[in-house]
């Protein structure tokens, strides 16, 4: 039984009214102008009456006939504007059953779903953005697996070992030593570490993070972060070239949070570089912008990997091996600190090799 609540019925029943009253509205009229007309003709004949009343068989004869022939005209006019305004509300509605069906897949976890639309006019407008929400759908729903895997991963390992130890001085294996219980503090704080940075960029992406904010100068925060970080450079013969434009003005940032910011960029560009190169630290301003870039030496990022770099626990060796990567969240906060002042942050291969790390802050 068909839904007259419908929405193509209720189209179709406006539509056909409207076709109705205008079909009746013109057979009355071509009516009342055909019969003024006719006897309008008939006054002109000299020796015939004017009123219908006095009119012969045969002058009736013909209004009867033209009054037939409007009446099947118009019921005409009426199963054909019928016909068409199914047919024009089924066009209408048709787009909008499919695009119901696809967002009820959806609904049901069956994502990427596409509807067909060619036209151009607001329901092809509406297919094209259900495509693109589809879409972002699906790969917010990859990502929040790969982030679950992440965490999955990130968590087994320093438990696993907590779990061993423990086991191995219950049961008497292995001595209750003071090393034993500094390793198992080791992956105590590292589990904490993990845990408080997973807390710090799940409330950057809702902007929900505590900032304080104050005037801060970022090159004195690059100054501070590369005397922090040196002595991890003689291992790999790496060395630091800083380049600061001391003429930048002050920002208003959060000065540890931004710390952050460099400490993962350093760490990355020393972790990835090759032995013997120079990573490159640099700040100036460019077109009402304070630029701060971070550069190394190394293989630079494969095309494939540089749109993911910032996504949580991704790293281009798919192993996740510990001795090349960290916990695969540096570069993720890295991102959504910066973005939570206001600023941008991007990563792209240089043309004579290696990578480069780039964050712009508006400057007034």
């Amino acid at each position: 039984m068909p839904n007259l609540h419908s929405l193509r019925y209720r189209i179709m029943g406006m539509t056909f009214l409207l076709i109705l009253l205008t079909a009746f509205g013109m057979v009355q009229l071509a009516n009342w102008q055909m019969e003024s007309l006719f006897q309008e003709y008939l006054s002109l004949q000299p020796g015939l009456a004017v009123s219908e009343g006095t009119m012969g068989d045969s002058e009736l004869l013909f209004l009867h006939s033209v009054h037939h022939s409007l009446l099947w005209f118009g019921l005409l006019f009426a199963c054909v504007g019928l016909a068409v305004s199914f047919l024009w509300s089924g066009g209408i509605t048709t787009p909008l059953r499919e695009l119901s069906a696809a967002a009820d897949s959806i609904r049901q976890g069956k994502l990427e779903q596409r509807v067909e639309f060619d036209s151009r006019d607001e329901i092809g407008q509406l297919g094209r953005v259900f495509n693109q929400m589809s879409e972002e759908l699906a790969v917010n729903e990859r990502l929040r697996q790969e982030f679950l895997a992440g965490i999955a991963h990130e968590l087994r390992t320093p438990l696993a070992i907590l779990q061993s130890h423990l086991e191995n001085m219950l049961e008497g294996i292995t001595p209750a030593t003071p090393e034993r219980f500094f390793s198992m503090q080791e992956e105590v704080m590292r589990l904490i570490r993990l845990v408080q940075d997973l807390r710090d960029l799940s409330l950057a992406e809702v902007r929900q993070l505590d900032l304080h904010l104050q005037e801060v100068d970022v090159n004195l925060l690059l100054r501070h972060t590369v005397e922090m970080l040196s002595p991890l450079l003689e291992e790999k013969r790496l060395s630091f070239e800083v380049t600061l434009d001391d003429s930048l003005p002050k920002l208003l940032l959060d000065s540890d949070r931004m710390n952050q910011v460099f400490y993962n960029l350093l760490i990355n560009a020393i972790r990835y570089t090759h032995p013997g190169t120079v990573i490159h630290i640099g700040s100036f301003r460019q077109e009402g912008k304070v630029c701060l870039v971070v550069t190394d030496e190394g293989p630079g990022i494969p095309a494939a990997d540089l749109p993911h770099v910032f996504e949580h626990f991704y790293r281009g060796e798919k192993s996740r091996n510990r001795t090349r990567g960290g916990s695969g969240l540096g570069l993720a906060l890295a991102r959504q600190f910066v973005e939570v002042h206001d600023g941008t942050i991007r990563a792209e291969n240089m043309p004579q090799g290696g990578n480069s790390f780039v964050i712009e802050f508006s400057c007034y």
